[in-house]
């Protein structure tokens, strides 16, 4: 920590540190604000472990947060100094760290649920304007950004293209993926194609040969918790189903693309936008700042964060119909809590539908990357990325849902064929696993706000949360266990929780 606040005080201009504030632990960095002797403040981060690929994740987060300040009016914090080698010899920290501006204003999460509609449309009309920059600047290739001093690649490529004008920029350069999708669950020991890529099919195909390699090599199936696995009536994963899945994607990787152009051209996106990552002047809702940048990537416009989730709506997609809805009438037979909860949903609906109807009007092309995300294709492209943890089920039974449509639509024949066993034993697994992700719903509503949200409880929440998930545990015990099929050994193994 002396190495650290000298570092910070020497890039800051002071003499030395007078004041370190430890930040709440997050799930992949430590921070810390530094208060200095010339009244100047910074904030230290250094990542954890599990916070991506070494040396990388750091390099990309830096050069990516200059990028956004500078070619994309993105309020980005300044970097003061920064080290991505966690080498002694090299690092006198001895651990990768960042030193930044500490953004002024308040969280938005501080304000954002006792803002008025009116003030809720500023900020996000402001996140808006921000997007549409992001758009208008298509890079050239896939991947994360760096320094180009700062890795061993080189290209002769432009940068990025706006208003279809080539941009060279020997600052900067698109180099191998930092998105958490390559080194979550054990995908960071894979030896895969982690980019730069030059095509959005090379693209695909990287992450169908990284999920497969990830089934074939890691032996652990990592736990989750969006869906309850286990044996009959629960849905088990095996290999076997995941390398099927695989195979299909292998063949139709290509037709799931969208065909609008605008969808296949690449950006740079803050995919994070949660509440606690946006800064605002409390007075004026004038963003401050946006933080986190850690594990940024260029990607397709669909494979992005495309509603940021600060606007809190958690009800199904509101559709192309994007008229402000009335209340439900029925909201008025309602009273105390039941009543304050239904019109708390209407106005989030609210909120979602005049955000939609802003990206619909000002980025076009934002709108149709949403739209795109709903359907069939969308949903395969987007389940594809994650069938290492969970996604076969629901991939296997959207193909269904792909060849109906397909069929429907006077196309050619479907290019894949299922037997009548087969779309049985699909839509079989996928009940299952829509229990699965009805029971982890009704035990996150048990729990309350002892649910670990992202494996993670407060420590003085930890004996508690474990006493109410042995509790719910013997209930779905006793629920589930007069099921055929039923294995109690096989349940303790999937169980994603008291590990």
């Amino acid at each position: 920590m002396d190495a650290l606040t000298s570092v910070a005080a020497n890039s800051t201009g002071a003499t030395k540190c007078v004041g370190i504030q430890r930040c709440p632990d997050g799930l992949y960095n430590k921070a810390f604000v530094l208060s200095m002797d010339n009244g100047r403040e910074a904030v230290a981060k250094l990542p954890n472990p599990n916070a991506g690929m070494p040396y990388y994740t750091t390099a990309s987060e830096v050069a990516t947060m200059e990028f956004a300040r500078r070619f994309l009016q993105t309020p980005a914090p300044r970097v003061y100094s920064w080290n991505a080698s966690a080498d002694a010899k090299n690092n006198p920290v001895g651990a990768e760290y960042i030193v930044m501006e500490k953004i002024p204003g308040v969280q938005l999460s501080e304000i954002w649920w006792n803002l008025q509609l009116k003030q809720k449309l500023k900020v996000f009309a402001q996140i808006a304007r921000y997007m549409r920059r992001w758009t208008s600047v298509n890079f050239s290739q896939i991947g994360s950004l760096y320094y180009t001093q700062n890795i061993s690649m080189m290209s002769n490529e432009p940068l990025h293209f706006e208003n279809g004008n080539a941009t060279f920029n020997s600052r900067f350069i698109v180099g191998p993926s930092t998105n958490r999708e390559w080194s979550d669950a054990g995908r960071d020991g894979l030896k895969c194609n982690s980019g730069p890529w030059r095509s959005v099919a090379n693209y695909r195909k990287a992450i169908g040969d990284r999920e497969r390699m990830a089934v074939e090599t890691i032996t652990r199936v990592p736990k989750q918790l969006a869906m309850l696995y286990g044996p009959n009536p629960l849905y088990q994963p095996s290999a076997e189903k995941k390398l099927e899945a695989l195979q299909y994607y292998s063949q139709i990787q290509d037709i799931l693309l969208p065909r609008e152009p605008s969808l296949n051209t690449v950006h740079l996106w803050h995919n994070d936008l949660h509440d606690e990552n946006i800064f605002v002047d409390p007075d004026n809702l004038e963003i401050q700042g946006i933080i986190d940048w850690q594990s940024t990537h260029i990607a397709p416009l669909a494979d992005h964060c495309l509603d940021p989730s600060f606007l809190g709506y958690e009800g199904p997609d509101v559709g192309d119909d994007l008229e402000k809805p009335e209340l439900p009438g029925a909201i008025k037979a309602l009273k105390g809590e039941e009543r304050e909860a239904a019109v708390a949903e209407y106005l989030d609906k609210v909120v979602m539908i005049g955000w939609r109807r802003l990206v619909r009007d000002k980025n076009p092309s934002q709108h149709q990357a949403i739209r795109f995300q709903q359907s069939a294709a969308g949903n395969l492209l987007h389940l594809s990325r994650r069938i290492f943890e969970a996604g076969e089920p629901h991939f296997l039974a959207l193909l269904l849902d792909l060849r109906d449509e397909w069929t429907n639509s006077g196309m050619p024949d479907f290019p894949l064929k299922f037997t009548e066993e087969e779309v049985n034993s699909i839509e079989t697994d996928v009940e299952r696993a829509e229990l699965g992700v009805r029971t982890m719903e009704l035990i996150q509503r048990r729990l309350g706000d002892l649910w670990p949200e992202k494996g993670v409880v407060e420590p003085e929440n930890y004996e508690s949360a474990k006493a109410a998930l042995r509790e719910v545990k013997r209930e779905i015990i006793d629920e589930f266990k007069t099921y055929p099929g039923w294995n109690s050994e096989v349940f303790e193994s999937l169980w994603p929780f008291d590990q």
